[in-house]
């Protein structure tokens, strides 16, 4: 009986050629290669990033990015594309940020208001200008420049045409004007 079960199993094996031999070999490798990769991939969800059994990831919310193109660097203010525009430089931890903001967004709402650009004192390229004792804006190069807690720049041409470093002259430079009522 062992006999018959011995040759049976050679007359499987003859019927296999050569190239199903490697075929074979072939597709045992690829599956453990396959195993391994899955195994790498889970080992690396469940123990590195730890987000497969993580549950928070769907509360998490997605914010898309934008580009505020009213934000500018003190170092590049000069080169904005338009003639005549204002810079408002103020630091948004200050206590007066809305105040200033709000000042910003009623002149906006003039008829024919000129672009503000805003520069936030709390950028670290911008820090470097900030020197609320020795206020310096009237420069012909932009690395002499010191501005105080708050100030606004009238930008003509590539180069600083008025300066207002005190609240009240900036409230009135930005001043909202009531467009006048022609049905009457």
């Amino acid at each position: 009986m062992a006999k018959k079960e011995k040759s049976e199993k050679i007359k499987v094996e003859k019927y296999r050629s050569e190239e199903q031999t490697e075929m074979i070999r072939f597709i045992r490798i690829l599956v453990i290669v396959i195993i391994l990769i899955l195994g790498i991939y889970f080992f690396t969800r469940i123990f590195v990033t730890k987000d497969l059994l993580n549950k928070d990831d769907e509360e998490r919310e997605v914010i898309e990015g934008s580009i505020n193109y009213n934000v500018t660097m003190i170092g590049s203010m000069l080169e904005k594309p338009e003639e005549e525009y204002y810079v408002m430089i103020y630091s948004t931890e200050d206590l007066r940020a809305v105040y200033y903001s709000g000042i910003m967004s009623g002149y906006s709402r003039n008829e024919e208001p000129l672009k503000i650009y805003f520069a936030d004192l709390n950028k670290e390229l911008n820090k470097k200008f900030y020197d609320s004792e020795n206020i310096n804006v009237d420069v012909t190069n932009l690395s002499d420049l010191k501005v105080g807690d708050v100030t606004l720049l009238k930008i003509r041409n590539g180069e600083i045409a008025e300066a207002f470093t005190d609240e009240e002259s900036i409230a009135s430079e930005l001043a909202y004007i009531e467009p006048e009522d022609t049905e009457s």
